[in-house]
């Protein structure tokens, strides 16, 4: 337990998550970020590294050089801190980060750099004082909602995704949007492109997921009653995505409850299919 944390409960001090958030990047800085921009830079290969985070974030690696002046006064161009990346800023720390991760996946050691990054998040994260609503696992992080819900229909989940390398990306992306507070902002439509995906691999054709349902539902010989609850998650979303500006009626729990849902719902179809 923190030193914050043993003083809060002794004094009954309570802090907010938006505290909590920025202490949390505060750590990040000095543990991950430091490390990586000074005594790990060759280790990682910096420049490829800063680039590899560039191109995931959509930012031009060249608008952020710092000019070094070597022996003699030369001068070359590096790239900058990561911490330029992020400025503080709580979502954009998240998602450098698991882009590191992703970065050290084909580093030489990677059980090695993937192991010593996740220690220091999983360190920074247990010295929070309150839930920040993200936890971390398998180099991505995922909203900490109800703790007995998290680990089935969450963490599990990705393992039923090993062999839907796509589809395990868009449930991940959804999972780090409403993470960090971004619930309306293709959360649902990553669900159902991951459930699409699956449904394509199943059947073997190109078709969209509404277009699919009947086929699938045949395929994978469910009771009416589960046949029901899948024909209405797939109508859901489908009605969702088109439903331009109206979407955002819909409340913050519900997108939640679908995230979950889409999590047991993988796990039916993937099951159900072997």
């Amino acid at each position: 337990m923190s030193i914050r944390k043993q003083l809060n409960e002794a004094f009954g001090i309570e802090d907010n998550v938006e505290e909590e958030r920025n202490r949390f990047v505060e750590r990040v800085n000095q543990s991950v970020f430091h490390a990586i921009d000074t005594t790990r830079a060759t280790i990682f290969n910096y420049e490829l590294l800063y680039e590899f985070i560039c191109y995931e974030l959509g930012v031009d690696a060249n608008n952020f050089q710092r000019r070094y002046k070597l022996m003699r006064g030369i001068e070359r161009s590096l790239p900058a801190s990561i911490k330029t990346l992020t400025e503080d800023d709580f979502a954009q720390t998240l998602f450098v980060l698991s882009s590191t991760y992703a970065y050290i996946e084909y580093s030489n050691d990677k059980r090695k750099g993937q192991k010593w990054l996740s220690g220091l998040i999983k360190a920074a994260l247990s010295r929070c004082t309150c839930d920040i609503g993200v936890g971390w696992k398998a180099g991505m992080f995922y909203p900490s909602g109800a703790e007995e819900l998290d680990k089935p229909l969450i963490e599990e989940t990705m393992t039923w995704l090993k062999d839907y390398p796509d589809e395990d990306k868009n449930y991940r992306i959804a999972l780090q949007r409403y993470g960090v507070g971004k619930p309306f902002n293709g959360v649902v439509e990553n669900c159902y492109t991951a459930v699409e995906g699956i449904a394509r691999q199943i059947l073997g054709n190109n078709k969209t997921l509404d277009n699919n349902k009947d086929e699938l539902l045949a395929r994978i010989d469910l009771s009416n009653g589960w046949n029901r609850i899948l024909a209405n998650f797939v109508t859901h979303a489908h009605d969702y995505r088109h439903a331009s500006e109206d979407r955002h009626d819909i409340k913050k729990q519900e997108v939640e409850a679908y995230l979950y849902m889409t999590g047991l719902i993988i796990r039916l179809i993937i099951e159900s299919n072997s």
